[in-house]
């Protein structure tokens, strides 16, 4: 099939990449460097799962969206400024080939740095002083490759939309400043102004709980804590919340699939 001429293709260049090379090696280290350094104290043992809570609420959800950003910002974009997508559009490919190969290339790529760079964790974890799960390690893994999955989404469909390296370049910045530093800051002042005026206003139909735990799902980074948070703990669909951790999942396969269409929508229209 076509797509998955151009899948094979963009995986074997998006993994030669010195960007990805580079950021791959700094979460090596930094996987590698949590797993060895927050240990539990002498005469104590600690579970796996605990230090895949601890990489989850800081490393992966702050590097994994910058890596899949930066592979997949510039896909389609960066060919259509060099004149190349001209040329793979005359061999018997259509758009919507390139849009979702381009995806599932770059998914695949993204899939490269993650498995790499739990690979030492696990043989730190392995032989210290933990409860090692292989099963929730690997689990971890697959739910890691779906959140990288998923802004790889984000970033080709946004370079489907626009005309420009410059654009998709910007957007790229905008995207990850927006979902991981400053979404969490621009609850605060929600906070502050629901506890000075007593609640959320009578017109909207949701309490304050409601409303922090839908700002908290629109977020791709909120879902996956939400999921990898239930699964680690044993209570993916057995406990806890289930409704949230169902609203978590098809929030993440919503973002999975509507960036590419939307991107895929404005490409067909765009003159090349």
């Amino acid at each position: 099939m076509s797509w998955e001429a151009i899948a094979r293709k963009d995986f074997e260049d998006a993994v030669r990449s010195w960007w990805l090379i580079g950021l791959t090696a700094l979460f090596v280290l930094l996987t590698s460097g949590i797993a060895y350094f927050v240990r539990p104290p002498a005469g104590q043992t600690a579970s796996s799962n605990d230090i895949l809570n601890i990489l989850s609420g800081t490393l992966v959800t702050t590097l994994i969206p910058l890596i899949a950003l930066i592979m997949a910002y510039s896909a389609i974009v960066g060919e259509r400024e060099t004149g190349s997508l001209k040329l793979l559009l005359s061999l018997p490919h259509s758009r919507a080939d390139v849009v979702f190969g381009k995806v599932l290339g770059r998914s695949a790529a993204i899939a490269t740095p993650i498995v790499v760079g739990f690979i030492l964790p696990a043989l730190a974890l392995a032989i210290g002083p933990f409860t090692f799960d292989a099963g929730s390690y690997i689990g971890y893994i697959l739910l890691t490759a779906l959140l990288g999955t998923v802004f790889v989404a984000i970033a080709v469909g946004f370079s489907a939309a626009v005309r420009s390296q410059q654009l998709a370049t910007a957007g790229a910045m905008g995207l990850y400043l927006v979902f991981v530093p400053l979404w969490g800051a621009a609850q605060f002042p929600l906070q502050i102004y629901l506890q000075l005026s007593g609640g959320v206003p009578g017109w909207v139909p949701l309490t304050g709980q409601q409303l922090f735990r839908m700002i908290r799902l629109l977020n791709p980074t909120g879902s996956f804590k939400i999921v990898s948070g239930a699964f680690l703990n044993g209570e993916l669909f057995s406990g806890g919340d289930v409704t949230l951790q169902v609203a978590a999942i098809a929030m993440l396969l919503g973002w999975l699939s509507l960036p590419p269409l939307l991107g895929l929508w404005r490409f067909e229209q765009a003159d090349l």
